[in-house]
């Protein structure tokens, strides 16, 4: 006889993405938002002067006129002029300068 743990016919699949974590699905059930639960990255841009990025690993690259930061979903690229970075923690990081572009490498 055969033991093991089989699934119903009929039975519905959980609703889940691929490499979605424990906290992420109880998240999900209590409809509890990304950005409060989760190590997902923030960004938030402050006009065209200021760009706060919540949740980084660290930086990359930062040449003149490019910042790359390492996220747990992949590199945020900030371009532009005159980029500084203004603040840095662990959790945070606050770039200023003349942003021209926020792009997404996943």
């Amino acid at each position: 006889m055969k033991r093991g743990i089989y699934r119903l016919k009929g039975a519905k699949k959980d609703k889940k993405e691929p490499g979605e974590s424990l906290g992420e699905r109880l998240a999900r059930l209590f409809e509890i938002p990304g950005d409060v639960y989760g190590n997902r990255p923030k960004v938030t841009a402050i006009g065209r002067g200021e760009v706060l990025v919540e949740n980084f690993r660290g930086i990359m690259d930062f040449q003149n006129g490019i910042i790359r930061i390492n996220t747990n979903n992949g590199i945020i690229k900030v371009t532009g002029d005159d980029l500084t970075i203004r603040e840095i923690t662990n959790e945070e990081i606050i770039i200023g300068g003349k942003i021209s572009n926020i792009d997404y490498d996943a």
